[in-house]
């Protein structure tokens, strides 16, 4: 199947849709819309233009929220001052560009592999970190996420019971193999997505934010709905996603988080933010992860080969990449494997491991860096109360989505740009609780900082 004409027309109109609700919108509503709307709903396909990226749905969705930052908030997107927290950002922007200038493929290539990256995913870090720094920036960030797994909820669950017909039905085409589909005597969806693996890992962490939210009171309603009802029934559509990973993870993550929440032991969180690392480092120093292999076999062999295909591939894409361990191999498929004939064996299914092989050790760090170092500057907010309060509930709801979706990419490559929007957020966020003079420990109503005129005041985001 290939996409039709509409796919293509979407594609292309949808930065110039973004520019148009700018007319009725606030600028960070239509940088959510654009983001997010347009990773869930936009054609999982690309128009190739000689001597330009391919325009892609994570480049259209970007284009898009540029367009409108440009318009409606030019100023703020030129004067930011960058920190030293940004300093993971800009490695994963040049990471490409620096292995593509070392494996001696060319300044074209260079600067066109720089140019992608900061289009598909920069532009989204850069507007989060640039538009979203007052203290209501985490919560509309928040609800961005959770709003985008409710309008994804009907369609996720009319795909269980239909099969994944949508893409087809409206953009002609289907983004991956129909013989995956079938899963535990139904359907596992795919709307719009790339795969029914994407959309199970974007409903978990819509799901989880809307978790936190809840149980921090961080946002009690959503268009008169109770938190609860919303995250309890974001859960229930979860499981049914037939997608055991990304309900793994959900329930996984929730856990600890209540875990967390009656106990206050923040090195449960930094144990928690560790994972990824660990699971890197342990891979990379040889373990084969048998023993994950042997735990998924509970969920049958199906589950467990499957398992142990990605683990064997990922090895012998790291062991390649460690022959050029800092830059890797570039890009062009350089870092896949061949065999004798000069057949390409590999089946490239973790991001960490494509990550490691293209852009090497330098260019994986940089990536997970700029997803997970805001918490680490998060979880040193010493409280005597509920860690997950307030503000501070909403960050970590957006905290531990990041974390969900780096899990999630030790296994499977399934690249997002809503969450490098919410890293930049974050990253905000963190900055300005760092940068607040000290105050008295009180409430924002009998404070008396408060009492000063709005433009001046200083608010407890606790």
């Amino acid at each position: 199947m290939t996409p039709n004409t509409f796919s293509t027309i979407i594609l292309l109109a949808w930065p110039l849709a973004m520019g148009l609700l700018t007319a009725i919108l606030p600028v960070r509503k239509i940088v959510i819309i654009s983001i997010i709307g347009g990773n869930l709903f936009l054609p999982q396909t690309g128009i190739a233009l000689p001597g330009f990226p391919n325009y892609t749905k994570p480049l259209a969705a970007g284009l898009g929220a540029l367009i409108a930052a440009l318009i409606l908030a030019a100023p703020k997107l030129f004067s930011w001052k960058p920190k030293p927290i940004d300093l993971f950002f800009f490695a994963f922007l040049i990471a490409p560009g620096i292995s593509s200038t070392i494996n001696g493929l060319g300044p074209w290539d260079t600067s066109s592999a720089v140019v992608n990256r900061f289009l598909e995913w920069g532009v989204a870090y850069w507007i989060g970190r640039t538009l979203f720094q007052d203290q209501n920036a985490i919560r509309e960030i928040a609800a961005g996420f959770v709003i985008a797994g409710i309008a994804y909820a009907p369609l996720c669950i009319w795909e269980s019971v239909m099969s994944p017909q949508l893409s087809r039905q409206i953009y002609g085409f289907r983004p991956s193999g129909f013989g995956m589909t079938k899963r535990m005597g139904g359907w596992r969806p795919m709307v719009f997505m790339q795969h029914g693996l994407a959309v199970g890992a974007w409903m978990a962490a819509s799901t989880l934010v809307a978790w936190i939210l809840w149980r921090s009171k961080a946002i009690k309603h959503i268009w008169s709905i109770p938190m609860s009802t919303i995250a309890i029934g974001l859960v229930l559509v979860t499981i049914g996603l037939r997608s055991a990973g990304a309900a793994i993870l959900l329930l996984g993550l929730i856990a600890a988080a209540e875990f967390v929440q009656a106990t206050k032991l923040r090195f449960a969180l930094l144990a928690l933010i560790l994972m990824p690392t660990t699971y890197i480092g342990l891979r990379t120093m040889g373990w084969e992860g048998q023993q994950m292999v042997q735990m998924a076999s509970a969920l049958g062999e199906e589950r467990a080969d499957s398992l142990r295909t990605r683990l064997e591939n990922d090895t012998i894409i790291a062991e390649k990449a460690m022959q050029r361990p800092v830059f890797g191999w570039g890009g062009w498929g350089r870092w896949r494997v061949k065999n004798e004939l000069g057949i390409d064996i590999t089946i490239s299914d973790s991001w960490w491991a494509i990550l490691l092989g293209s852009t090497g050790i330098f260019g994986l760090t940089a990536a997970y860096g700029t997803f997970v170092a805001p918490m680490f500057l998060l979880i040193r907010k010493k409280t005597q109360r509920r860690i997950f309060e307030g503000a501070q509930g909403a960050a970590w709801a957006i905290g531990l989505a990041l974390l969900l979706f780096v899990l999630d990419t030790l296994a499977n490559a399934m690249p997002n740009t809503s969450f490098m929007l919410a890293a930049g957020v974050m990253s905000s966020f963190v900055i300005a609780r760092r940068s607040r003079p000290p105050h008295p420990d009180q409430h924002p109503s009998t404070n008396p900082s408060a009492q000063t005129p709005p433009k001046k005041r200083i608010v407890d985001l606790r």
